[in-house]
Order: C-alpha cells, then sequence, then structure tokens
C-alpha cells in the first residue's frame, strides 16, 4: 500500500484529464452525443473537455472515449468493454491487464509535464506502455533472502472485515515450509480469530490455526467457516475473503472480487507485530481493500494541511483498440453551492 494513499484515504475520512487528436476534423455540436452533457468540444483548444462525477465510494464511473460518454456501476459489467478509462475518488484505472472486465486491452504511459497541444502520434515512438495491475494492502507479510534464496512468512498481524462487509478478523501468517521459486507457494499455515457477531469489533479469544494448500495455483479461504474453499467464479463470489497466488495475498473486494474486505495494519498498533494475541479490539481507523494501479495512479500532488489533491498536470497517453489518446486531468473538484467538491474530475483528451 503506498503511504501517500493511506494519508489521503484517511484524511478524506476525516473529512482532469486532457487529450486532443491531431488528425481528425474538428467536430461539430452535432457530433456530440444526444444522452450525455459531460463532454463538450473546446473549438479554440482543439480538443474534447469531459467532467466525470467519480464522488461514490464503491462504483467506478467508466468512460469511453468512442461515446464520449459515461457507464456508471454495475451497467460498464453489462457493457463489456465498452469503456477506456474509469475513475473513483482519486483511483484511475484503465479497461485492461488486472482491471479489465472483458478482454480490454487498454494500456497507459506517462508523458510528465509536456505541452499537451504539441503531443503527436509521434511522441508514441520508445514510450513505456503500462498495463494495470493490482496494488494488494496486504503486502508486508513475508520476506526473501537474496543470499540464500529462501522465502519466509514475518509473521505480522493484520485485521480485516470479511467479504460480508460486517464480521471482523485478525490473521497472520505463520510459515510456508514448502515455499519455491514463484509461483509455486506450498502449504500456508495461517493463525485467525474471526468474530461471529456481526458488526462486532471486539478480537479478543483463541486463536485457531488452519492451513490453505496453495501449490503453484491459487489458494482461496473462507474465514466465516474456517476452510479452504473452491469458487467457481472468484470474481463473483461472496464465498472466500483471502488468496494466495505466487506470492500475493489478494482480499476479495475492489479489483479481485465482488466482496467487501478491507483490511488493517494491526502490527502497527503492537509493541510486536507477531503478536495475534493482545490485538483485542479493531480501533476506528480505516481500512483498506486492494485497488487497481494504472499509468495514471500517481496522477496528483496531495496538500497535507488542506487535505486536497492537484493534478500535476501530467500528459498521459492511452492505447485501445487500436487508437491512441492523450489526456491531461486538470481538475478533481467542482464548485457546488460555492464549496469546493472533490471527486469531480474535469480533464481534456484527443485523439491522436
Amino acid at each position: 500500500m503506498k503511504p501517500f494513499l493511506l494519508i489521503l484515504t484517511m484524511a478524506a475520512l476525516l473529512l482532469a484529464t486532457v487529450g486532443c487528436s491531431d488528425d481528425e476534423a474538428n467536430p461539430t455540436s452535432s457530433g456530440l452525443p444526444q444522452n450525455t452533457t459531460t463532454t463538450t468540444w473546446d473549438e479554440s483548444g482543439g480538443f474534447w473537455r469531459t467532467s466525470v462525477d467519480a464522488t461514490s465510494y464503491a462504483d467506478f464511473a467508466h468512460f469511453s472515449f468512442e461515446s464520449r460518454d459515461t457507464i456508471s456501476g454495475s451497467a460498464a459489467k453489462a457493457a463489456g468493454s465498452d469503456w477506456d478509462i474509469a475513475f473513483r475518488r482519486e483511483v484511475i484505472k484503465l479497461d485492461g491487464g488486472a482491471s479489465t472486465i472483458v478482454g480490454g486491452d487498454a494500456v497507459g504511459a506517462d508523458l510528465g509535464v509536456v505541452d499537451f497541444a504539441a503531443v503527436t502520434l509521434a511522441d508514441t515512438a520508445g514510450v513505456t506502455w503500462v498495463n494495470d495491475a493490482i496494488d494488494y494492502f496486504i503486502d508486508n507479510w513475508y520476506s526473501y533472502d537474496t543470499i540464500n534464496h529462501v522465502v519466509t512468512a514475518n509473521q505480522y498481524v493484520y485485521s480485516m472485515v470479511d467479504a460480508g462487509g460486517h464480521n471482523y478478523l485478525k490473521f497472520r501468517v505463520d510459515s510456508m515450509p514448502d515455499a519455491d521459486r514463484p509461483p509455486t507457494m506450498g502449504e500456508v499455515y495461517i493463525t485467525y480469530l474471526y468474530q461471529t457477531v456481526a458488526d462486532l469489533k471486539e478480537l479478543d479469544g483463541t486463536a485457531v490455526k488452519a492451513m490453505v494448500d496453495v501449490g503453484d495455483s491459487v489458494g482461496y479461504f473462507d474465514f466465516s467457516t474456517g476452510q479452504q474453499v473452491y469458487p467457481a467464479d472468484p470474481a463473483d463470489s461472496p464465498d472466500w475473503d483471502i488468496a494466495f497466488a505466487s506470492y500475493d495475498c489478494s482480499q476479495n473486494s475492489g479489483p479481485n472480487g465482488t466482496g467487501a474486505c478491507k483490511a488493517f495494519p494491526a502490527g502497527g498498533e503492537l509493541a510486536d507485530s507477531t503478536d495475534i494475541d493482545v490485538f483485542t479490539m479493531q480501533p476506528n481507523a480505516p481500512m483498506f481493500p486492494d485497488i487497481p494501479s494504472s499509468a495514471l495512479t500517481d496522477w496528483y500532488n496531495y496538500n497535507d494541511e488542506n487535505h486536497q489533491l492537484t493534478s500535476k498536470s501530467h500528459v498521459y497517453l492511452v492505447k485501445t483498440a487500436g487508437k491512441v489518446y492523450k489526456l491531461r486531468i486538470d481538475s478533481y473538484y467542482a464548485n457546488k453551492s460555492g464549496l469546493p467538491v472533490s471527486a469531480n474530475y474535469t480533464f481534456i483528451w484527443k485523439a491522436l
């Protein structure tokens, strides 16, 4: 989990892109989609300007360059790959890599602070295209000895909310005695305590042990039953909480599934970060799901005094379906009743 994202999310709980096309004819108002008010053509600048409401904490607002319109919530899944870029609060993802729903091929590149108007198709030569990946919050649970090539569980304690979103738990990865080179993890041994009373944050009691047989595949575990499970469709199943695969530990939420899992670095609350027995109460602190990571992940600067985000004004490239778009995020706020409201993106863009 990136430290700046941790700070940002905690602050949020306490309290646009550009693009243009060099070879397309200047569109007229008659070319605007009839079902949206989010996108307009800037005649003087020669680019599209789009505003997207990404204020939902649960659903992404999915945007299509082709239709110049947004698709929200569950409609995006039904639409398959009919979207290119999506926004939810400060998170931006592309329809490709780990973020795709139905086989999207979008990749991105960060050109840095350059003249947006001057970017042409020639600027795509030699760029580093980035596939969307997953930023796993539970990412500090093992260590690797580069000299002896040994992988060891560091036994750091985490707490979680399970896939149902109401039951708290704590767990610790104890060992991986058969760990080998990725993806082979062998058997993963854990200690955990699951609170069976919904919404109760007390986590005292006797922790129990379990084993997840991962091998060189994926091992799914359900804390409510205390068993390894084998979901037919893990991306759309509430019957698992964590999964191990190739030394990643994923939660059932966000880019991994439809569950409501969120985690907390419980070991950071302890004098001994491995002492699972003394962590007996989930604090009133933010908990975090896994999130998508894309070429646009670091699009903003965070002001720790006023807790606001400002765009770095980088120009990004998005390549999808044989086309390349340039884009720049201009603002993260909309003025509503005289107040700045966050997660209201304004960005400019154009096809190259």
